[in-house]
């Protein structure tokens, strides 16, 4: 049996020698031995740890001093790898002493990885895992970076601490709890910016995880460093501490000394008093409020100030203020966009939304509350395509209320941001919302008589898709024309239509128009057309005016079958009169006097002029 001699990794090796030099100990070795020199098992690469970091002491020398010369080392190193690269990660282990983050990871970013020898990549990559933990930021690591926190870099000696720091810095201080108290050790051995930077946040996650004896030791730790001495975290801390073993008395005096700073300990000290205050009875939930809306505005930019809103929407919500619970959500989705925290608060006030606009379509809130609250939260969800089926419903009440001018607008303001989030790919409209919302608008000008804003839509392209939405906006723009004189673009329109496409309405206005102009033939050959679908329901005037077209047309034969087809005509004073004159025996009855029989069928006319005034359509 033949065995490779090329293995990396000491006790690899000295296996294979012994197996390659002597037969008879490959003899007496068991399988299980023999599985793990296989061949795919030893080509595999062996895994290479960074360097440990800050192993020794470091030389004291001022700041400006030490940076001027990391600097010029950089200079001098040019464009030469790896001269350059290791230049560079010793200016960023310079910052990382001194806790400078972003400065750090800036000069990490100038360094080129390609054809670097392993050593200086790894360590690049290790105080760029370090910087990244520590950036105040709180941006999210590099993947190179988080590649070191793999298992497969467990036996590098700094994983615990950096490993620890990660999970707490994620907010998970139960994956952090078996790593503490290694990770506590390993940090004895960084500068102290560094140890002051990530301390409080190892003796919170000691608190939470009630690791005591190490939380004593920790806040014990804090007297070696000015500015954890009597700092913020301290007394924040002690007040975490003082909640957990029940003493609130303790607690709110280590958050008072503490709540008028402008850290971050500040700030948690003070949501801290207001949730204190609500547990304990002695803060109402109208001052929670109060407070809270303050603190909204002191503290931003960062997920605290999410939680902040969102508590303080739900204390709205507890309180009955629902339009300022959605208010609040529109806030947080405004100041978080893009995060968790965003799409949660669009999940709450979605909710919120349709209640309201459901109480409004009802009647359960007056009309100019509906109109005040719905200016309040608009300008916040604009662009949300469930907003815009609130709107719909909004502008649906108003029209129905009568109050077409308001209904038109917000019909038409939904469309266009509608449209423009469309656009911009913030949502998608369902299907046939845009049409339908030009449609409505159309129908509450014409409603409202806004006929020169109604011109103006109807000039826009509208493309409707939907049979019943084509319909309702053909009936508009009939509408429009008839009662804007403009038979002409009437007429235009109707052209090429096929019986049966046409809806009632519109037919008799076609007709209508032909018979204004005087068409007599085509007017009477409308009102046939009307005449096939209503039959002897058709209505008095628009009979009067088919039998006066037919008449004029010289389809005298017609007229005078008309005139006995609909029965309205016969309740008419003197229709007999005239539709004598419009009989076959007219003629014999009265020689020679057509002047008369003439006379006698204009008073059809000036019948249909003295009906009681029902309007154009009628």
């Amino acid at each position: 049996m033949v065995y490779s001699c090329a293995f990396a990794g000491r006790q690899a090796a000295v296996l294979a020698l012994l197996l390659c030099a002597c037969p008879a100990l490959a003899e007496r070795a068991g399988p299980q031995h023999f599985a793990q020199v296989t061949p795919a098992a030893l080509s595999e690469p062996r895994v290479i740890d960074p360097p440990a970091l800050y192993l020794g002491p470091r030389p004291e020398r001022p700041f400006l001093e030490e940076r001027a010369a990391r600097m010029e080392a950089v200079i001098a190193a040019g464009d030469r790898q790896p001269d350059q690269a290791r230049a560079l990660t010793d200016l960023a282990e310079f910052f990382f002493a001194h806790a400078m983050a972003p400065e750090g990871l800036s000069v990490l970013g100038a360094v080129d990885s390609d054809g670097l020898p392993l050593a200086h990549r790894l360590r690049a990559q290790a105080f760029e895992l370090a910087l990244g933990l520590i950036d105040v930021r709180e941006r999210p690591l590099t993947l190179r970076a988080e590649a070191l926190l793999d298992p497969a870099h467990a036996e590098w000696p700094d994983q615990p601490l950096f490993l620890a720091m990660s999970h707490i810095h994620d907010g998970s201080c139960v994956d952090a709890r078996t790593l503490l108290d290694e990770a506590v050790q390993r940090l004895s051995r960084f500068p102290a910016p560094v140890r002051v930077r990530v301390l409080p946040g190892f003796l919170e996650c000691a608190i939470d995880t009630g690791q005591w004896q190490l939380a004593r030791d920790i806040a014990a730790s804090f007297e070696d460093y000015p500015e954890l001495r009597d700092g913020g975290a301290y007394h924040f801390l002690l007040g975490q501490v003082a909640e957990a073993v029940n003493e609130p008395l303790a607690a709110f005096d280590s958050y008072v000394r503490v709540m008028d700073g402008r850290d971050i300990w500040a700030h948690r000290a003070r949501r801290a008093l207001v949730t204190l205050g609500l547990t304990r009875d002695a803060l109402s939930t109208s001052d929670a409020i109060r407070l809270l809306k303050l603190e909204a505005e002191m503290w931003r930019g960062d997920d605290s100030a999410g939680d902040v809103l969102d508590e303080l929407a739900s204390l709205q919500v507890i309180a009955g203020r629902k339009v300022d619970a959605i208010e609040t959500y529109g806030l947080l989705i405004t100041r978080r966009s893009g995060t968790e925290q965003a799409t949660v608060a669009q999940q709450k006030a979605r909710a919120l939304i349709e209640d309201l606009y459901r109480k409004g379509a009802e009647g359960e809130i007056s009309l100019a509350r509906f109109m005040a609250d719905h200016q309040r939260i608009s300008r916040y969800f604009r662009f949300s395509q469930s907003f815009a089926l609130a709107s719909e419903l909004f502008a649906d009440t108003f029209r129905k209320a009568g109050a077409t001018k308001v209904a038109a607008e917000e019909y038409a303001t939904t469309h266009d941001y509608l449209t423009a989030a469309q656009d911009l790919g913030i949502t998608t409209a369902e299907e046939g919302q845009l049409s339908r919302l030009k449609v409505k608008e159309a129908e509450t000008l014409l409603a409202g008589g806004q006929f020169m804003a109604l011109g103006a839509l109807l000039l826009q392209p509208i493309s409707l898709a939907d049979p019943e939405l084509k319909r309702r906006f053909d009936l508009v723009s009939a509408r429009y024309f008839d009662e804007t004189g403009q038979t002409a673009e009437l007429l235009a329109e109707g052209q090429g239509a096929e019986e049966g496409e046409e809806t009632t309405q519109i037919l008799r206005l076609r007709a209508l128009a032909r018979f204004e102009r005087g068409e007599w033939a085509p007017a009477a050959a409308a009102y046939s057309q009307l005449h096939a679908r209503e039959g002897a329901e058709m209505r008095l005037p628009d009979a009067i005016r088919y039998l006066l077209a037919a008449h004029r047309s010289g389809a005298d034969s017609r007229a005078a079958e008309l005139a006995g087809e609909f029965p309205s005509l016969t309740e008419l004073p003197g229709w007999a009169e005239i539709a004598r004159g419009l009989t076959s025996e007219a003629p014999a009855l009265l020689p020679l006097r057509e002047e008369t029989a003439r006379a006698r069928i204009e008073k059809a006319q000036e019948t249909l002029d003295s009906l009681p005034d029902v309007g154009r359509l009628n």
